[in-house]
């Protein structure tokens, strides 16, 4: 078995830091691996003296088999620290697993997916290995499927895919909103999941400081299909207020998986179950965010007849 280094980005988050990191140890395959952690630099908002603990914990002797500690003289931005780091270490590795602060997994997060890259390094439709799932009404907790759409929390890829990604730039190109409206409807999944697109156009405009939506439009745009498995090895713990870009909601909490994901599609086809499932999940989540939005319209019988009647203009 080929073990990925595994890169860690940290920022202001100490506590957040230390518990992914202890899920991680909890992992048995980390003592095999290589690990790196990029630390950005402060910028004028930052609390110093949480900055400061994480750096001193990042600096920490850890269990694993090499670590690496990049600790950056200035703040690059989230999107820029992310991009260079994964690409440093790709210039010396042929795959790479991406962990940020804010995840905690599951004990056997590695085992599946160091298997998933080592699978399905030579075949070059598949771009992307999800550590996360989203919450599934059907699902057999040891399979993974293949799917279309991609999860940055936990996650893989190969050195190839990865210089396809910031040779072309597609790290600076909001492309898919140039595209006719059936094509950005796949890609914000039935208009579901249109925060992927609103992400890119808000980045574009220094708004924002991303770069997972311009690594889905890569995967999009290449036709590539991703890896998930049906029982998430990942929880995220960021939506708590504490992150940039988050908020506080628990729209993607799922099940932490506590098995080994043991079998990896063989056939190289999008799963038509992940699909009806991902479909299920963000159109309860796509309904709960509209009626959050428009939650003072139905807070009495007056205002909800209001609304219908605006609706359908009588």
């Amino acid at each position: 078995m080929t073990y990925s280094p595994i890169i860690i980005f940290g920022f202001d988050r100490p506590n957040h830091l230390q518990n992914m990191v202890t899920s991680l140890i909890n992992n048995s395959e980390s003592k095999d691996s290589d690990i790196f952690f990029f630390i950005d630099g402060p910028t004028d908002k930052t609390n110093l003296k949480l900055h400061e603990e994480v750096v001193n914990y990042a600096n920490q002797k850890f269990p694993f088999k090499n670590q690496y500690t990049i600790i950056r003289e200035k703040n690059l931005t989230c999107k820029v620290n992310i991009i260079s780091g994964i690409s440093e270490v790709l210039e010396s590795y042929s795959s790479i697993i991406v962990l940020e602060d804010d995840l905690i997994l599951g004990n056997y997060f590695l085992d599946y997916m160091n298997k998933a890259l080592n699978f399905y390094k030579e075949n070059k439709e598949i771009w992307h290995i999800n550590g996360y799932a989203h919450p599934q009404l059907f699902r057999n907790k040891s399979k993974a499927s293949l799917s279309v759409l991609c999860q940055p929390w936990g996650w893989g890829t190969w050195d190839d895919r990865w210089k396809n990604f910031t040779e072309n730039k597609y790290y600076e190109q909001n492309i898919i909103s140039t595209l006719n409206d059936s094509e950005r409807k796949k890609f914000n999944f039935y208009n579901l999941a249109s925060y992927w697109e609103s992400a890119l156009k808000l980045d574009q405009v220094n708004k924002n400081s991303i770069w997972d939506a311009y690594w889905y439009q890569t995967v999009f745009l290449n036709n590539g299909l991703t890896v998930f498995p049906q029982l998430s090895h990942v929880q995220n713990s960021g939506f708590d207020g504490s992150g940039l870009h988050c908020g506080v909601n628990n729209d993607f909490d799922t099940k932490l998986n506590n098995i080994k994901t043991k079998t990896l599609p063989k056939k190289i086809n999008e799963s038509k179950l992940y699909r009806f499932n991902a479909y299920l999940f963000y159109k309860k989540y796509f309904l709960r965010r509209y009626f959050n939005y428009h939650k003072k319209k139905f807070e009495s019988f007056d205002s909800f007849k209001k609304w219908v009647l605006k609706k359908i203009k009588l």
